[in-house]
């Protein structure tokens, strides 16, 4: 039977419509071990980042590169809600609803340079997701980083720019004078226009331009994240 006129054209397109539906299907199988891949690197070298290597990675590093430097420097561990470490589990092991928490521990030989975990919360238009580490000490930060977002260009999603985590460096989150965890809360705008006592501003870091909502998502799952393994540092505090 010949086909003319619309017929032959819905048929025409429809069989178009499966051929590409199939091969699009079979390239984003093939690709998928790749991307998986590509995304088990990324957060590792967030972690790495996250840390403040002592020698940071070269922009040359190869993936073999970064999971070398990754294995080398960074020892995996698992903790449970009272803050104790729960022995022979590993981050990948952990299931949704667990109460058990992922925390990456850099070393150099056999000396602790800082305690990196992740974070997750919601910002304006997406989730937020990064990881925080803290210096020996359990109080103050080392470094923040954000690898997976949906936030505005130019506005929310500055959140993954330098100037915005290089904000968190040093500053503390214990409230000596209160004796009490006091996450870091993002300000609106610059922290001089809205905190003048000089101890409080300590706690704050400038928010960024029109992206207010966003600055609240990262401040609440900073405060969340920080409660869930407060245990664990409160056993290595030394204040």
């Amino acid at each position: 039977m010949q086909l003319k006129g619309n017929t032959y054209t819905f048929v025409f397109a429809l069989i178009v419509c499966v051929i590409c539906s199939f091969s699009l299907a079979a390239v984003s199988r093939s690709l998928k071990p790749r991307q998986e891949l590509n995304f088990a690197m990324d957060i590792k070298k967030n972690i790495l980042k996250a840390v403040g290597l002592q020698e940071p990675i070269s922009p040359q590093a190869t993936p073999h590169d970064i999971l070398e430097i990754y294995n080398q420097k960074i020892r995996e561990l698992v903790i449970d809600a009272q803050g104790n470490v729960v022995a022979d589990m590993k981050p990948e092991m952990i299931k949704a609803g667990d109460a058990y928490y992922p925390l990456y521990v850099y070393q150099e030989g056999e000396t602790v340079l800082a305690y990196a975990f992740p974070m997750v919360g919601h910002g304006l238009w997406s989730t937020l997701y990064g990881y925080l580490a803290l210096e020996p000490d359990g109080v103050t930060i080392r470094g923040i980083t954000y690898y997976k977002h949906g936030e505005t260009p130019g506005l929310g999603a500055e959140i993954e720019k330098d100037w915005f985590q290089n904000n968190f460096k040093g500053k503390t989150i214990w409230d000596i004078k209160a004796n009490e965890l006091r996450p870091i809360t993002v300000a609106k705008g610059p922290v001089s226009n809205s905190v003048q006592d000089e101890y409080k501003a300590g706690f704050y870091v400038d928010g960024i331009s029109g992206a207010t909502l966003t600055g609240k998502g990262v401040t609440e799952m900073i405060a969340r994240e920080l409660k869930k393994y407060d245990p664990y540092f409160s056993k290595i505090r030394k204040i």
